[in-house]
């Protein structure tokens, strides 16, 4: 369950040869994100900001998972697949929909 004070939140959709990322309009230092794992494959990944890891998730296949955690709000957040490893996406605000990797 999501805290009030995170209202909006990220939606991050884990295929298994890409990720669909689904922003909110704003980001503050209180970061929301739904994680659903479309893959064949449990996912363990984390986020981090600067250097910092700010969180570990494991989220199983079929699965959906909800995370929160603070950031100093200054630094871009990444969220990272590390098992099995996949290229780690920019959670970027402005409510808009992205794909990683990009479709041309």
């Amino acid at each position: 369950m999501l805290k009030a004070e995170a209202v909006e939140a990220f939606k991050i959709q884990l295929h298994d040869r890409k990720m669909i990322v689904e922003s909110p309009a704003k980001a503050g230092s209180m970061y929301a994100v739904e994680i659903q794992n479309l893959s064949m494959n449990d996912v363990i990944g984390k986020f981090h900001a600067a250097g910092n890891d700010l969180k570990f998730v494991s989220v199983k296949s079929s699965e959906t998972k909800s995370v929160e955690f603070k950031t100093n709000g200054k630094n871009v957040v990444h969220f990272q697949p590390l098992a099995p490893a996949f290229q780690e996406v920019e959670l970027i605000a402005g409510k808009k929909t992205y794909e990683i990797p990009p479709q041309p």
